[in-house]
């Protein structure tokens, strides 16, 4: 983005962060007022109904900002195509509570409309299996590895959805660092500037979201309309840039930036397919509840993985800017994934032995 550009988008972000600020409380009363909120049970251990309005209060200060600037909204119409979408689909799973299956099937028909009719597409790998091999190209199997790679966003950032801020501050941290990479990478504008416009909208929701020494508990929640509109965003971003005309960005780079949730939400759906269950059957084997019960708090365990996540993105950030290998930094990605699964496996003996160790240090 050009300097004029980043003085345009400026005002626009900080007016993205005040309409979210203001949008969240101000949608409480009528979200109670038709059951728009989350009762506690086993797995929702919060107290009272808590208003499911974040989402919607994110998406509507980022069309707030992008008001201001119309040119913007051309370049952007399928992205917002596919966040009102998964909006929708998202407020009626949380009002009524939708199936698994309901919800798979409403994500496979907005990413296949963000694909064939969208012209959505990840079509190259870069040479991620070395220059002997060359670019690895996906033929007629993009359209399919490009739906595919969508969904399975959607349900990674869905999925990091189990405790205050965890999933807003990941969003929001991923947005940035997307958005940081497109303008290092000469991407379009628009594009660059939905990313700070998203994520300061995200940011107005985790003040009522996240923990702080100002906030004990989460007053709101994003609800599954906030996490898949987010899934969906960064999924169409993430490629659009990559495509972007005249940028010569790694793909692989785009894959660090997401490693976090992606190894996450493969190991526990592999997880419980090896258990014999569903692959979207909750349960609490997440990166998150692995490090809650080695007996951080919810705080210092958000901050971790927050930090994690962005640990991440700046590797795939670096090893682009500094021209590193892409075989290399796909062998490096796909080391981690694999060193994640077989830790995910031995939780419970990893979780022990550190409760082990924290009581002789006690003693």
């Amino acid at each position: 983005m050009e300097p004029v550009i980043i003085a345009q988008s400026a005002p626009l972000i900080l007016l993205a962060f005040a309409v979210s600020v203001g949008l969240v409380p101000a949608l409480n009363g009528p979200a109670r007022r038709i059951g728009l909120v989350d009762h506690p049970c086993h797995r929702k251990r919060h107290e009272g109904q808590i208003p499911l309005t974040g989402g919607l209060a994110m998406f509507l200060a980022f069309l707030a900002a992008l008001a201001f600037h119309a040119e913007w909204i051309a370049p952007l119409y399928w992205l917002l195509i596919g966040m009102t979408l998964l909006l929708s689909v998202g407020l009626l799973d949380d009002l009524y509570d939708m199936r698994a299956l309901h919800k798979l099937v409403a994500q496979l028909m907005v990413a296949g409309l963000l694909v064939l009719v969208g012209g959505l597409e990840i079509n190259r790998l870069g040479e991620i299996l070395g220059p002997a091999v060359g670019p690895v190209g996906l033929g007629p199997f993009s359209e399919l590895f490009t739906i595919a790679c969508i969904v399975f966003l959607i349900n990674a950032i869905n999925m990091s959805d189990g405790m205050d801020g965890l999933a807003g501050g990941l969003g929001m941290v991923l947005l940035v660092m997307l958005g940081v990479l497109g303008w290092l990478g000469g991407a379009e504008a628009a594009l660059v500037a939905a990313c700070f416009l998203l994520a300061f909208a995200v940011l107005g929701f985790l003040f009522y979201n996240a923990q702080s020494p100002f906030r004990r508990k989460a007053s709101v929640f994003m609800g599954d309309a906030g996490s898949m509109m987010l899934g969906v965003a960064i999924a169409w971003l993430s490629i659009s840039i990559v495509n972007s005309d005249g940028v010569t960005l790694y793909p692989i780079s785009i894959a660090w930036l997401l490693l976090v949730p992606a190894m996450d939400t493969l190991a526990v759906s592999l997880r419980r397919i090896s258990q014999g269950r569903s692959p979207m059957a909750p349960d609490r084997a997440h990166l998150h509840h692995i490090i809650l019960r080695c007996g951080f708090s919810v705080r210092s365990t958000v901050k971790i993985v927050h930090l994690v996540a962005m640990g991440s993105a700046a590797a795939g950030i670096a090893g682009w800017y500094y021209d590193l290998p892409e075989w290399l930094m796909f062998g490096l990605a796909a080391v981690i994934m694999a060193l994640y699964i077989v830790v995910l496996i031995n939780a419970h003996r990893i979780v022990r032995w550190h409760l082990r160790k924290r009581r002789h240090q006690g003693t």
